[in-house]
């Protein structure tokens, strides 16, 4: 049996779908499963702060898919991540679980003040002294961040963005993520065994690029407003983050400016197909 936690997230949801259509086993772990859009999964409610609730929504698994918290309203999002990772731990042990497959990104190998990257180093260090199989997928900069600026470009033709106009970085799509980790999530186990996976797209973006796909699409001019540093957390804290996670998502915004986030094997990295207009062009469509 496969587990997927944070199951109605961006690629949770994704590679639940991927996993049904592949005929293999899969059960979600949802603190909400009335969220869940297909109701014929298999589904178990808990709490990542439950670890009772959490190994018994496990029990019978095989393979688990973890990821790091996203809570914009946590007061302490790195305590908060040692916690889960903790109980993580406690299920993968109890519950008998053969493979952790981990979500992490591109970055993780790197120490500092990183912000959310430092959440998925955590992740990647938290499991070493267990024997099981252990596979960490780090992707780049999601497509999908960029739906969340729709409703503006699509008003007013403007793209704002924390990042320098002009700053290529890699992206890639959560559909072809989620299609990659549900491959090694379903491939053969080997005990004790530690992979890692960086995965790209087929070209850097900058948000300049991103302002000229959506402007091709829209058929409407798009222009990039590139956010000062000093207004980060103004505008964090306008949208429900609270002062801890907003300085974590700033000081992982700064990392990936200071190209810090780049791979730590660039030569051995994985390519996904999809374009960042071919993404645009399908979620538009929905």
């Amino acid at each position: 049996m496969n587990i997927i936690v944070g199951a109605t997230g961006q690629v949770g949801s994704n590679l639940i779908n991927e996993i049904k259509r592949n005929r293999f086993p899969v059960r979600a772990v949802v603190r909400n499963p009335k969220k869940l859009v297909d109701k014929t999964i298999e589904a178990r409610k808990a709490d990542l702060f439950n670890v009772e609730q959490l190994t018994e929504a496990c029990k019978g698994g095989t393979a688990i898919f973890v990821l790091t918290p996203e809570n914009p309203g946590s007061n302490n999002i790195i305590e908060d991540t040692k916690r889960i990772i903790e109980n993580y731990r406690k299920v993968v042990q109890a519950a008998g679980i053969q493979k952790i497959i981990g979500l992490s990104c591109i970055g993780a190998h790197i120490e500092g003040n990183t912000g959310n990257i430092f959440m998925s180093r955590m992740l990647e260090q938290g499991f070493d002294d267990l024997a099981i199989d252990k596979v960490f997928i780090r992707p780049s900069y999601y497509f999908s961040n960029w739906l969340g600026y729709l409703e503006t470009v699509a008003r007013y033709g403007v793209l704002p963005t924390f990042f320098p106009e002009n700053l290529k970085i890699e992206m890639n799509s959560p559909i072809d993520l989620a299609k990659f980790i549900a491959r090694a999530m379903t491939e053969q186990s080997t005990a004790g065994n530690r992979r890692i996976f960086e995965l790209t797209g087929q070209q850097k973006y900058s948000s300049l690029d991103v302002a000229r796909i959506f402007s091709k699409l829209l058929d409407k001019e798009v222009t990039v407003q590139s956010l000062p540093k000093e207004q980060w957390k103004e505008m964090l804290l306008s949208v429900g983050f609270t002062e801890n996670t907003a300085k974590n998502l700033s000081d992982m915004t700064q990392a990936v400016i200071d190209h810090k986030t780049v791979p730590e094997q660039p030569n051995d990295t994985k390519k996904l197909p999809t374009t960042l207009e071919n993404y645009l062009k399908e979620q538009l469509k929905k």
